[in-house]
């Protein structure tokens, strides 16, 4: 796609920030939640990339310094065939998020039940080795066409939207130069949209930059809403749901079936990612108490014991941050 994207070092730990029953879940079941990150916090982000995008090229169609400049009718036909086609491919997004900083206030103000939960250190450069590697691999290798990955992406975040418009734009003109001879706009238009989806939720805006935020991802390979009646394929659906309510293995990891939970009224889809733990290879690493958690360092200690986690009690901690 672009090596411009290639520029996060993952760190040997992240940490996942949550309240203490989620905390508690996580230890009892050895389980993380990927959850659709449509109807989470970050509800909007993947459309501020598409956005964003767009723009961009809207922006830049009669610019000298694009290859777009010099045929702009059908630049502009190229990026309305893409608008209809991202309003169209809509797929579902499954996440579990992290942070490289341990110990941070807006991450406990945010995710860490306002200070009251803990952070949670996970073993990245092992566990998520295979995951961050694939990924790399998958944003180098410029096709024409991609499908989604099929399995565990693993990356750190993208701030800004420079990074992704460039690579739109490359893209963008790479495509442009092929019309209308060797493919179709439309044809074109699919082949862009898809080779820039799986980017789209390593992207946000730079005002979240503080949180530092690493990201487990998954593709169910399921239509997200809304679905257009004139396009659904009600066969074709059931076919990709049957695969979403097998367990699968995915790198260390067995990957439990797709499953809905309530919040605020609302139905969040998840699928859970069993993960293995030993004193040889330890998943969790280390546990912060947040800075108005009542935890003490021991009760965490024994359970973590009592489920088979065992972690030092020297990384067990306690939060230095000055909450208010």
């Amino acid at each position: 796609m672009s090596t411009s994207l290639l520029l996060s070092a993952m760190p040997s730990t992240v940490y996942h920030y949550c309240n203490v029953e989620t905390f508690f879940k996580i230890i009892q079941n050895h389980t993380l939640r990927l959850s659709d990150i449509e109807k989470s916090n970050d509800f909007m982000e993947k459309k501020w990339a598409i956005q964003q995008s767009l723009d961009y090229i809207e922006r830049n169609l009669s610019n000298p310094a694009y290859p777009c400049s010099q045929k702009p009718e059908l630049a502009s036909q190229l990026l309305g065939s893409m608008e209809q086609q991202f309003r169209t491919y809509n797929m579902m997004i499954l996440a579990c998020c992290f942070s490289s900083e341990r110990d941070s206030l807006s991450q406990w103000r945010g995710y860490g039940d306002n200070g009251c939960g803990v952070s949670i250190g996970i073993d990245s450069a092992h566990q998520f080795h295979a995951a961050y590697q694939r990924t790399q691999q998958y944003f180098r290798v410029p096709q024409s066409t991609h499908e989604l990955p099929s399995n565990l992406c693993f990356y750190g975040i993208q701030y800004g939207a420079e990074q992704i418009q460039e690579i739109v734009m490359n893209l963008f003109s790479t495509f442009l130069g092929w019309l209308p001879l060797r493919i179709s706009i439309d044809e074109a238009a699919r082949s862009l949209v898809r080779i820039l989806y799986p980017a789209l939720p390593f992207f946000k805006s730079q005002a979240f930059s503080e949180e530092a935020e690493w990201r487990c991802v998954f593709f169910p390979q399921l239509p997200a809403p809304p679905y257009l009646s004139e396009t659904f394929d009600e066969e074709q659906f059931q076919q990709l749901l049957e695969q979403q309510k097998q367990p699968m293995s995915l790198d260390c990891f067995c990957l439990h079936p797709l499953q809905y939970r309530m919040r605020q009224s609302n139905l969040i889809p998840y699928r859970d990612l069993a993960f293995h733990s030993s004193q040889e290879k330890p998943f969790i690493r280390s546990v912060t108490i947040g800075p108005k958690c009542q935890l003490d360092r021991e009760t965490v200690k024994l359970l973590l014991e009592l489920h088979g986690i065992p972690i030092p009690l020297n990384n067990i901690r306690l939060s230095d941050v000055s909450y208010r």
